[in-house]
């Protein structure tokens, strides 16, 4: 976790993330790239140039949008300026998503925050998960920080997008104080059993805990929520499931539920 792609925008979640991607960095010696994306097309303003007062109009919008950006760009660097960690900055025109994804490529995670209830993100963590290569650390509202090394669960289904999750995930895990793979009705046989999960992890060097759940009454995402609070973990690492991957950002149940309302950060991947 070297390169740390960091998602920069003026709501509530960003000084949590930020924390979150200053921790990753000093945690492995790395990198924190600061992308801050801006919504004005750039072209917009010489397509209205003959406009009139329209032009007018959309020129001075242009022009408060990037003062307000420069502003933002010059507090966040000043407080960067004063941790002890490297760090770059790019500021890019085009969709939120679109720019993080672009972004990512030579990136290790992705620092995002999840949204409160209720309110529209700059950049939807479901939009970039389903198409980014890069896992994404996404944090819950309201949390600051991330620390790597405290107990750790993973969510564990018999899929692609479980087993990249994982992979994306050893250099973490492997400094988590435990780690417990739950399971929330296995099915019988399968291709990639828990065991299986296990012992990719037990290669990496990082001892692991297996756990079977029953849902019983509940669904499978409040039967992983409890489980987390059973077993005191502080983050989770899950694959990001689609209904279709040809509507793409229309996410599973699980997954969906816990983009809503994750108790603890999440690392993911699809």
């Amino acid at each position: 976790m070297k390169s740390i792609l960091l998602h920069v925008a003026p709501d509530a979640g960003f000084p949590g993330r930020r924390e979150a991607a200053l921790d990753v960095a000093r945690t492995f010696g790395g990198h924190v790239h600061c992308l801050q994306p801006r919504r004005i097309p750039a072209y917009f303003g010489a397509d209205a140039a003959g406009f009139g007062a329209g032009a007018a109009l959309v020129a001075e919008l242009i022009e408060q949008e990037t003062a307000a950006a420069k502003e933002v760009r010059a507090k966040i660097e000043a407080e960067l300026a004063r941790e002890d960690v490297p760090f770059t900055w790019e500021d890019a025109v085009g969709e939120p998503a679109d720019l993080l994804i672009e972004g990512s490529i030579l990136m290790d995670v992705i620092v995002m925050s999840l949204s409160e209830p209720g309110t529209t993100p700059q950049a939807s963590v479901a939009e970039v998960l389903v198409r980014a290569e890069t896992p994404v650390l996404a944090l819950p509202p309201g949390h600051v920080g991330f620390d790597c090394t405290r107990p750790a669960v993973v969510a564990w289904k018999q899929s692609m997008e479980s087993a990249k999750a994982l992979r994306a995930a050893v250099p973490l895990l492997a400094r988590a104080a435990a780690v417990t793979v739950v399971v929330v009705d296995p099915p019988e046989g399968g291709d990639l059993p828990p065991t299986e999960a296990a012992q990719y992890l037990a290669r990496h060097g990082i001892s692991a805990d297996l756990e079977d759940r029953r849902t019983g009454g509940q669904g499978v995402a409040e039967t992983l929520a409890q489980a987390v609070r059973d077993l005191g973990a502080q983050w989770m690492v899950m694959g990001a499931y689609s209904r279709s991957r040809t509507i793409e950002f229309l996410l599973g149940g699980v997954t969906r539920d816990f983009l809503d309302s994750s108790p603890v950060p999440l690392v993911m991947a699809h």
